[in-house]
């Protein structure tokens, strides 16, 4: 997460100032003749802008660069002109989400403005014929490694780091099953806070939200608000609840685990038990082939004999779901017509928008229950989707 995607990298950066004679122009850049005397040109009036935008991030993109920069002012009577105003601009591909280094941007021109005040660093001849090799620490760095430790002088060190933006997790219901990325060790390691401590040993992929917080003993509105937290973080997937009478459908991307050698390794480590042979990779796309409209869990295991390959059904369908090869076909029941004999709860959930998993953890039913119901009910019917 911390670290810098190659397609977001910095492809330059250049210190630019005003000029007390010849205006705005660009003292340093690295590399070297990045930006040309024409490109200059057409962004200067951005990158040294009028003064109500100093201190302001601006953002251009202009002839397939995307720039980001922080125009910057310190007054002093001791400058030509009262003031030193200066910029240090990050140039992207123009195609780059940049908002992830406008934090790096600000806090570059404050390092910079708090060392020219503290030891007139940019304005003393010596210390600034520093900033080309600065500014190349700071690329390397933040291309390299998401991060760049720079000393300017005996008093200041620069530290940035990049954050980039994660899309907003899904909302977490409880009927979801969240499950481990990788392997639960990975994440014993790390500070979580409390909730999440309490929260964490009860994830096992076969847990919904709901069951979760009865077995954690924590109130269910933090265990899905902790769930998110995890999602968000990478940490944990949401997949469906694991029934033997649930029905899934192979998807385009199943032939990828007879050609990604990756993937087949993952798939191993994640169903082979300890004492067991290898995992015969065709045997588990027989068994993935095997599923589709009408065909149960339950079904697959009486026409394959999963112990004979060594498969767990269970895992076989956790794997499926969390690498994208399977998708869990649900039931979505919808009252057609509103009778005496239907109560409130039939009225406010069958409605086609809510699944027959969110049905059954919302009432207590079972699924065998709630299928009778449904059967029962000529009023009800059942959409697959």
């Amino acid at each position: 997460m911390l670290s810098a995607k190659k397609k977001d990298e910095v492809k330059a950066i250049f210190f630019s100032e005003f000029h007390p004679q010849a205006g705005p122009i660009v003292s340093y850049q690295v590399p070297d003749n990045f930006i040309s005397r024409d490109l200059f040109d057409v962004v200067s009036v951005y990158v040294i802008p009028k003064p109500s935008l100093y201190g302001k991030i601006i953002t251009v993109n202009v002839l397939g660069h995307g720039m980001v920069g922080c125009p910057s002012s310190i007054s002093n009577k001791k400058y030509e002109r009262n003031a030193l105003i200066f910029n240090v601009v990050f140039v992207f591909d123009s195609k780059c989400d940049t908002q992830p280094y406008e934090a790096i941007v600000k806090k570059l021109c404050k390092y910079f403005t708090d060392a020219e005040v503290e030891s007139s660093f940019l304005s003393n001849e010596t210390s600034r014929a520093r900033i080309p090799d600065i500014l190349s620490d700071i690329k390397d760095g933040l291309n390299d490694h998401g991060g760049a430790c720079v000393t300017l002088d005996d008093t200041h060190t620069i530290y940035l780091t990049t954050l980039h933006h994660l899309a907003d997790p899904p909302a977490v219901a409880d009927h979801h099953v969240p499950i481990f990325c990788n392997s639960s060790d990975d994440v014993q390691g790390y500070s979580w806070d409390l909730m999440v401590q309490q929260v964490l040993p009860h994830i096992d992929g076969f847990s919904h939200v709901a069951c979760i917080a009865a077995k954690a003993n924590v109130d269910i509105t933090l265990v899905r608000l902790c769930v998110q937290h995890l999602v968000y973080f990478g940490v944990v997937k949401l997949i469906p609840i694991f029934q033997y009478s649930n029905v899934y459908l192979p998807t385009p991307r199943l032939g990828t685990i007879l050609s990604d050698s990756a993937l087949q390794e993952k798939c191993r480590k994640f169903m082979t038990k300890p004492g067991d042979p290898e995992l015969a990779i065709s045997a588990v796309f027989t068994a993935y082939a095997g599923l589709g409209p009408g065909v149960t869990v339950r079904d697959l295991c009486c026409r394959h004999d999963m112990t004979q390959h060594h498969i767990d059904e269970r895992y076989l369908i956790q794997f499926g779901v969390l690498h994208g090869l399977l998708r869990r076909l649900h039931k979505y029941p919808t009252l057609l017509a509103e009778g005496d004999n239907h109560e409130p709860w039939m009225i406010r959930l069958m409605t086609g928008r809510h699944c027959e998993d969110e049905i059954c953890c919302v009432t207590g039913y079972s699924q065998p229950e709630l299928d009778a119901l449904l059967e029962e009910d000529p009023h009800i019917a059942v959409c697959w989707k």
